[in-house]
């Protein structure tokens, strides 16, 4: 029984590291052709910031509007408890800034354009038209995945400025209307705890979001295989592996700047 677990553990770790691989050499074969491909395809570049930035944005905006009143909502319950209800501002806007910003962007683009990315491809694939772009002598790295990559590094920070200006403004409706904090002094106390530091370190994790998410679903549209059910389940791979590198690198990003 432990052998037979060793071996299972065994091969879960090499597929991880298989997978780490896949997804690394991808990003950096696109990576490599951003500036003679990517900046050469502006068409395919700004069709992938529509449905990346702009498409987005009123998912994004609502639910972190709501995420924030819902921060404010749960930490003034416990600060009341010790009379510290003014600073509530000040915790709601640093957590969304560092921290719950670039994840709630990351983790809504990997579901909503990761998916459609992952079955994009994936149907191009069964279809063979990929290797027909092949034999008309075009690139699919720099075809199908730099106009995206490219995209995505720089509409995820954008999108998670935004959300880091509307989840303060709903934080600002509950703490004003609802906990009853004055005005000013919510304002105050929300960014007043915030530094140039901050806003560069959300910045940074959403860029690098941004990468492993058309990292990740760019790999499952390019491994798919199987007809319809293939594209299918490269779709729920590309959404759940995104989702899993979001929080995975994250987790990391954030010990590196905490122990920075």
């Amino acid at each position: 029984m432990t052998t037979r677990f060793i071996s299972s553990l065994g091969v879960l770790v090499l597929e991880i590291i298989s997978y780490l691989g896949e997804i690394t050499f991808i990003i950096i074969s696109a990576s490599k052709k951003i500036f003679s491909e990517g900046l050469r395809r502006k068409k395919l570049v700004l069709e992938n910031m529509v449905k990346i930035g702009i498409d987005s944005f009123p998912l994004v905006g609502i639910i972190s509007t709501f995420t924030g009143m819902v921060m404010v909502m749960e930490t003034a319950i416990t600060l009341k408890k010790f009379g510290g209800e003014i600073y509530v501002g000040g915790i709601v806007s640093l957590s969304m800034v560092r921290e719950l910003g670039p994840v709630i962007v990351a983790l809504i683009v990997a579901g909503r354009v990761g998916a459609s990315i992952a079955a994009e491809i994936g149907s191009m694939k069964i279809t063979e038209q990929i290797d027909a772009l092949e034999v008309l002598g075009v690139n699919p790295v720099s075809y199908l995945i730099t106009p995206r990559l490219l995209s995505a590094m720089v509409m995820l920070p954008v999108l998670t400025l935004m959300a880091n200006f509307l989840s303060i403004i709903g934080g600002y409706i509950i703490g004003v209307y609802i906990v009853h904090i004055g005005s000013g002094v919510y304002l105050y106390q929300s960014f007043e705890f915030i530094k140039v530091r901050d806003i560069f370190i959300g910045i940074i994790k959403a860029f690098v979001f941004g990468i492993l998410i058309i990292g990740a679903s760019c790999l499952e549209g390019l491994r798919t295989s199987g007809g319809a059910e293939g594209v299918g389940n490269a779709t729920t791979n590309a959404v759940v592996n995104a989702f899993f590198l979001v929080i995975l690198t994250n987790l990391i990003l954030t010990a590196i700047f905490y122990f920075l």
